[in-house]
């Protein structure tokens, strides 16, 4: 009996909850951007791809910068800044990028992970002494 209660109840709760989210819109049913909306936006950014740009659409439509990058990330157009410089002036470099260096200036291809974890000066140093090393070799 209680099995049948059960099945019973659960059918009116079903029913209760379909009948009170019956009226309501979904997020996704809306429309943010429209395909003229879409358009303007690829051909403005297209043409001259910076932040101001970005701001100037973000004026236009109404819309938040942040759902403006959102919305040319996922159309795949999207060109981030560039990450500027430390407070010593020189250019950002990460870390896997010193990696690939390190690996093209020994003319290896093997895959060295594990250098990765050495500290960003670590691998710096290691770097101009293997740039070093081959410009010496190179002389020679």
């Amino acid at each position: 009996m209680k099995k049948v209660l059960d099945i019973l109840t659960f059918g009116l709760y079903n029913t209760r909850i379909n009948k009170q989210t019956l009226g309501r819109k979904n997020m996704a049913d809306s429309v943010n951007y429209t395909a003229e909306m879409v358009s303007s936006m690829t051909d403005q950014y297209e043409a001259e791809p910076t932040m101001a740009t970005v701001e100037a659409l973000a004026s236009q439509f109404s819309k938040p910068k942040r759902s403006i990058i959102s919305k040319l990330s996922n159309l795949g157009i999207y060109v981030p800044a560039s990450k500027g410089k430390t407070k010593a002036g020189a250019p950002v470099v990460r870390k896997d990028e010193l990696v690939e260096q390190i690996q093209d200036a020994l003319g290896t291809h093997l895959s060295l992970p594990s250098l990765g974890k050495a500290t960003k000066s670590d691998l710096l140093t290691l770097l101009a002494i293997v740039e070093t090393n081959a410009e010496d070799a190179a002389a020679n």
